[in-house]
């Protein structure tokens, strides 16, 4: 199957340039579906990307992710897993220092737990927050791209846990999805904030790879 035309990618990906969006998902499958349609348009776009693979997601189904891709846009993207051996610090200044048009983080759950368990005092959430608006300004003043994912279910969302701070909540967009897995299967997104460029701050889209897990 082919990825999005470059018209197609440049009408989902315009109103999100210089500014850090976050896309939450249910699911892993859900996580599949936006990450194969998010790929594919920096790909058709030819987007020179980073990775930062927090939860391995990407190195695992790599094979699966990176089937449909042109290589050009392969070989011009860097995939950093964190490792046990390498403080987690040298992996995120190596992902402020890549020379990237995009960078793309999944997810903020995992990267949340590494920060909380590799911190030395302070909040691993107030850390976090600094690292996503580090990179909101990074994206804004270099006309980045920035994507990262978190996951969150009706659970999450339950009255007794709104008082947690929301991982999302420091990215400038908040962007929930959902995904048909009919014949006529489409990915859809909502921005909870007002963007240009989506009408009534909604995009929809076929799926124009195979979501695997």
């Amino acid at each position: 199957m082919s990825v999005p035309t470059p018209r197609q990618a440049f009408a989902f990906l315009a109103p999100l340039r210089g500014r850090t969006s976050v896309f939450i998902t249910p699911s892993r499958r859900r996580n599949s579906m936006v990450a194969h349609f998010l790929l594919g348009c920096l790909a058709a776009s030819r987007m020179r990307t980073v990775i930062f693979d927090t939860s391995s997601f990407y190195a695992t189904n790599i094979g699966a992710l990176a089937e449909s891709l042109p290589k050009d846009f392969l070989q011009r993207s860097t995939l950093i897993t964190p490792q046990d051996d390498r403080r987690l610090e040298d992996s995120v200044t190596d992902v402020l220092e890549m020379k990237a048009e995009a960078i793309l983080i999944d997810d903020l759950n995992a990267l949340h737990y590494l920060i909380s368990s590799d911190r030395r005092g302070g909040s691993g959430t107030h850390q976090l927050f600094t690292f996503i608006r580090l990179l909101s300004y990074q994206a804004r003043t270099e006309n980045l791209f920035v994507f990262g994912t978190v996951y969150k279910t009706e659970r999450d969302s339950a009255p007794e846990r709104t008082t947690r701070r929301s991982l999302s909540a420091a990215a400038d967009l908040q962007i929930t999805t959902t995904g048909t897995t009919d014949r006529s299967d489409r990915i859809s997104f909502r921005c909870t904030q007002t963007i240009s460029g989506w009408p009534d701050n909604r995009f929809s889209a076929p799926l124009y790879l195979e979501p695997r897990t």
